[in-house]
């Protein structure tokens, strides 16, 4: 064999190996970059409700309580919307979150929307958690 047959096997070799470690070696980054990012967001779920703690509170009444549905190809999904209406230092707000801290990580379990939907309807008064800082940012659970 001459030099150059022995360049290109030796580049076949080459290629077949990155190719298998291709396939080894980048779902691994993916599933490390998919678990870092809920890792993250889990972290900052966390950190929020934590922060929300002290939150003061505040007399709020519930303006919408409704399960909406979500399709996405052959997935379905519901999930509970309440629209909720307080007060802060003479200053009306009005807001939808729920739970503090479900903006960064949010998991549902089946009948889960309809539980939250009853605990809260239209026209119930209920405590409202706000951040003293920023009163638009609110929730009924912490």
């Amino acid at each position: 064999m001459g030099n150059l047959e022995w360049i290109f096997t030796g580049f076949t070799v080459f290629i077949g190996m990155a190719g298998a470690a291709c396939t080894v070696i980048l779902p691994i980054i993916i599933l490390a970059g998919i678990g870092f990012f809920l890792y993250r967001r889990n972290q900052q779920s966390s950190a929020y409700r934590q922060a929300a703690q002290s939150w003061p509170s505040a007399k709020g009444i519930v303006l919408m309580s409704s399960v909406q549905s979500r399709h996405s190809g052959k997935s379905h999904s519901t999930y509970p919307v309440v629209v909720y209406q307080y007060e802060v230092g003479g200053k009306s707000y009005q807001s939808q979150m729920i739970k503090a801290g479900e903006q960064f990580m949010n998991v549902r379990v089946i009948g889960q929307a309809q539980a939250t939907v009853a605990r809260y309807p239209i026209g119930a008064n209920v405590t409202v958690y706000y951040n003293p800082a920023n009163p638009t940012e609110s929730a009924l659970e912490i």
